[in-house]
């Protein structure tokens, strides 16, 4: 399996010890569930959240993970970040609706119920063979 590299947008200091942490969060990105991306990613700082969230974005099977890590993230570390104000508040706006949606799809679940015996309508069909 290839490993992911990260590349920091154009004009961000670049630390050897930061990069190699982002990069081994993306690795662990790449199998995870969405659900798991703010525990990934939880040892990073905010401005390394928002670098990780712009080039998830950026990528189509990641683009649902990097509003999630966008989610954790501030609007100008966002707008810094992307590297322009527009997408910045892009993300910022889009990682919220995508935060609320969340919070509304797991208030109203019900549980899954399985049959722990068969209805006492069912009779079985017994077959004879014809010889």
């Amino acid at each position: 399996m290839k490993h992911a590299v990260l590349k920091a947008a154009p004009g961000l200091p670049k630390h050897h010890a930061d990069q190699m942490a982002m990069s081994a969060a993306l690795d662990r990105l790449y199998g995870a569930a969405q659900a798991q991306a703010s525990e990934i990613v939880s040892r990073l700082s905010e401005s390394e959240r928002a670098t990780l969230a712009v080039f998830c974005i950026g990528r189509a099977h990641l683009h649902a993970i990097g509003l999630s890590v966008a989610a954790q993230c501030s609007l100008d570390h966002l707008t810094e970040a992307a590297g322009s104000s527009v997408a910045g508040r892009t993300l910022y706006a889009q990682s919220r609706e995508l935060a609320v949606a969340m919070r509304k799809s797991h208030v109203h679940r019900r549980p899954i119920t399985l049959a722990t015996r068969a209805s006492s309508g069912f009779t079985p069909r017994i077959v004879a063979d014809e010889d």
